[in-house]
């Protein structure tokens, strides 16, 4: 991973590190290059206008960051997703168009009319008793809402803990009686993952997932005349997703980890979109032979496969040197508390506590136990000026 950052964007290492050692940025932080963006949201923007589909935009990963969001809005997009009731809320405290509920997390019942008052576009159903639950809730407030069921079939992908769903061969029993709820309208389907990334072959393929959706849709349309106006289809959505998902009929993507460069297609891809992120902490003290790293923001998405495990980091006190030392380096396993990670330099190579260390893999900032988030301008022309800094509860701070 180390070396793609390396030759993407090394001027983000380099002003990170700038930016650490002269104290105008906390370790334990995810520094954000705004300009590239930008222009990567931007470039998302007008592929999905091209493309004609609908989006709603996926912020965990940068953990609803006010300023990038500011800076995605900038660049075209006015809806976003909430991944739970939690990112829901925060969306709305922020202004922002929460256009879709319910996925991948159901809302809790007794927060329903909570969500409802935000007015999604979309409200995603994994079971008939949810929609029960609610147009009980929209009965209370006299409202209607638009609901797109999470169809799958027995053999369809589930990453652990995202299992659920209307299983297709009892779609049409289903959405015939959620039908019945006169305040409620069945507008779609959904389904996740609907993209896969093949590290072999460097593409991104559709998965089974969405070919069950698309053949739902067919069927509520073509059985029960539903007007199928969202086939929403998330998951890895970037500029080459979102080209393989129109070219099957899905009209809805949800752009999120692309918008700062990390889908793994752009990482180690062809797909258009550069690497925006880096990890800042610094060397804490020895333990025996490893130096111990401050933690709290280590969380890497997708640390499973070789290719995106953190096994290497620049360390140093100057940034015109820190790419030239490449440690060795370790993250606990999430089920361990990061407050430290570990560095194994070896004889010849030299860190000492206070030293820089800048890390490269793909977060979820969300999932983080404190992480920060300093956006930075001007990285590109080797001026970085700090826009913001944010703390893991979206406090904004000042050094």
């Amino acid at each position: 991973m180390l070396d793609v950052i390396k030759e993407q964007n090394p001027n983000l290492v380099i002003a990170a590190t700038d930016l650490h050692r002269n104290g105008s940025i906390p370790s334990d932080c995810y520094v954000v290059d705004l300009d590239l963006v930008e222009s990567n949201a931007r470039e998302m923007y007008e592929c999905a206008k091209r493309l004609g589909l609908r989006t709603y935009v996926m912020t965990k990963q940068i953990n609803r960051n006010p300023s990038m969001i500011e800076t995605i809005i900038k660049s075209g997009f006015d809806s976003f997703v909430a991944v739970d009731m939690e990112c829901a809320y925060v969306l709305y405290e922020q202004n922002c168009k929460v256009g879709h509920v319910g996925h991948l997390s159901q809302i809790p019942r007794n927060r329903m009319k909570e969500a409802l008052k935000m007015e999604p576009e979309i409200w995603t159903v994994h079971h008939r008793d949810h929609a029960r639950f609610i147009s009980q809730a929209a009965t209370e407030l006299n409202v209607k809402q638009n609901i797109i069921l999470k169809v799958i079939d027995k053999d369809d992908m589930a990453y652990p803990a995202q299992e659920g769903g209307i299983l297709i061969d009892d779609i049409l029993q289903t959405a015939d009686f959620i039908s019945g709820f006169d305040n409620l309208n069945i507008v779609g389907v959904t389904g996740f993952p609907c993209a896969l990334y093949d590290f072999e072959k460097r593409t991104m393929n559709a998965s089974s997932n969405l070919h069950t959706i698309i053949k739902a849709a067919e069927l509520l349309d073509s059985k029960l005349g539903i007007d199928i106006k969202h086939i929403n289809a998330p998951g890895s959505s970037s500029c080459e997703t979102m080209e393989l998902i129109a070219s099957y009929g899905a009209t809805d993507a949800e752009p999120g980890s692309a918008l700062w460069g990390m889908a793994m297609q752009q990482i180690y891809g062809n797909d258009v979109g550069t690497p925006a992120q880096v990890y800042v902490t610094e060397v804490s003290h020895w333990a025996g032979e490893t130096a111990q790293v401050l933690g709290g923001g280590f969380y890497a998405d997708g640390a499973g496969h070789e290719m995106m495990s953190i096994n290497k980091a620049f360390v140093g006190d100057r940034p015109d040197t820190i790419l030239d030392n490449e440690v060795n380096a370790e993250a606990p396993i999430p089920q361990w508390m990061d407050y430290y990670a570990w560095l194994y330099p070896t004889a010849k190579q030299k860190v000492k506590p206070g030293d820089t260390a800048v890390y490269f893999f793909r977060p979820q900032v969300f999932m983080t136990r404190s992480a920060h988030i300093a956006t930075v301008s001007g990285v590109s022309n080797g001026n970085p000026v700090v826009q913001s800094i944010y703390d893991r509860s979206n406090n904004l701070i000042q050094l």
